[in-house]
């Protein structure tokens, strides 16, 4: 159970950076000489080479830390021996662990912006396609599939915005040059560290980076409201295609046949994309369950951190991508959402708004409504022309009401106003 190489292997980018960027801090500090230092980066380069792009290959280390030092050793000798100078095992986990973290979520970052930019594609295209919003779900007032998909849009952009800023506080604090809780008595100049690592200063506590991973926690949080967004969209659509409502022209591309029945055309890459959320969800409270009630300083439960973020980082990028790519096929059906706006008396708002607007008391035009609503057996009344039209207030469905935010979101993406 102590040993830990092959999970941790995928951190092997970050380790080499990371030795670079010591052995220059080292080198500052006399440690090792002009030559030392250069032997190592060559030596550095050297195992990117043969390892950068394999699998973990076979060997007795116990982790990776150990593993490089020790093919520094066999090819740098002495200056190998030296690099561990001024360091623990500690701080360099603590400092890949942040680095990792930063590069998934300039991933997440760009995948979240890629989603956000096919939803507000779609809400423009979209915008007049006019069906019933549903609440309780049941049939409630006129909306139009653009004004859907932009609930999507807002909500996958509030974490791409949320996101941003957390970025910026994960490459403050390096965490290289801790030591192993207290620091180290050799003067080396921490700064170099976190300059090289493109971090904008050392961190300030040494117990405190050595005993916490908080910015793991905080990617998997982060992205915890984005799977439960992803799992509602996967459920809007899997119900928007059941054989009653038959809204979407589901891509087949996402779907899938019945082994036994020959009329089934299944919607599971949706419930594919609601079911493997749940692992996204599942890995933010492993990780919570995992770091509860530690005492400070690092012990070695914080071991058990790594692959509960890396399986989270990797599923997030999976269903991003999936969720992206049925956005940008799928379609509807506008006579069967015509249709169902004539059900359901989904006009009822909009009416009694008209007849409060024509001086009624809203009270009194609710309760004049209601009975009208009652008398209607069939559940097509009131019938009101133009639905989308009527709908005045900012956020609302108006159809140039979707298409205005949509293009201030593509605006915050860097795209300009589309004609």
């Amino acid at each position: 159970m102590n040993r830990c190489l092959e999970e941790d292997w995928f951190l092997l980018p970050f380790e080499l950076k990371l030795q670079r960027a010591h052995a220059r801090a080292l080198e500052a500090a006399r440690i090792l000489s002009a030559l030392e230092h250069e032997t190592l980066r060559g030596a550095l380069d050297a195992i990117e080479r043969e390892f950068g792009q394999v699998a973990c290959p076979r060997s007795e280390a116990e982790d990776l830390h150990t593993w490089v030092e020790e093919k520094l050793i066999e090819s740098a000798g002495e200056a190998g021996r030296k690099i561990h100078t001024a360091r623990s095992r500690n701080d360099q986990i603590a400092t890949l662990l942040k680095m990792y973290v930063i590069n998934a979520g300039g991933r997440l970052k760009q995948d979240l912006g890629e989603l956000v930019r096919v939803a507000c594609h779609k809400a423009r295209a979209w915008a007049d396609l006019a069906f019933p919003l549903q609440t309780h779900q049941q049939f409630a007032a006129p909306g139009s599939v653009g004004f859907w998909v932009l609930r999507y849009a807002t909500s996958f952009d509030r974490v791409r915005r949320r996101l941003e800023l957390s970025l910026r506080e994960w490459r403050q604090y390096c965490p290289l040059g801790a030591g192993a809780v207290a620091g180290s008595s050799i003067p080396i100049d921490r700064r170099i560290q976190a300059r090289e690592l493109d971090f904008a200063e050392p961190a300030p506590s040494a117990l405190d980076v050595t005993s916490t991973r908080d910015e793991c926690l905080e990617l998997l949080a982060l992205a915890t409201p984005f799977a439960l967004h992803l799992q509602s969209l996967a459920t809007d659509v899997i119900v928007f295609s059941q054989t009653a409502l038959g809204w979407t022209r589901y891509p087949a591309q996402f779907a899938t046949g019945s082994s036994m029945m020959p009329n089934k055309a299944n919607p599971d890459a949706m419930e594919l994309l609601r079911g493997e959320c749940n692992a996204v969800t599942a890995a933010h409270a492993e990780l919570v369950s995992i770091l509860k009630g530690l005492p400070s300083g690092y012990n070695r439960d914080l071991q058990c951190v790594k692959p509960v973020v890396r399986r989270g980082a990797e599923k997030l990028h999976a269903v991003a991508e999936m969720a992206a790519a049925f956005l940008e096929r799928l379609e509807f059906d506008p006579q069967r959402l015509a249709a169902s706006l004539q059900q359901g008396n989904t006009g009822a708002t909009l009416r009694m708004e008209e007849n409060v607007l024509a001086g009624v008391p809203l009270r009194e035009a609710h309760h004049a409504v209601a009975s009208e609503v009652g008398d209607a057996r069939d559940g097509s009344a009131p019938v009101i022309d133009s639905p989308l039209t009527r709908y005045r207030t900012l956020g609302s469905t108006s159809p140039s009401e979707v298409r205005r935010v949509a293009d201030v979101i593509l605006a915050s993406l860097g795209e300009g106003r589309e004609a």
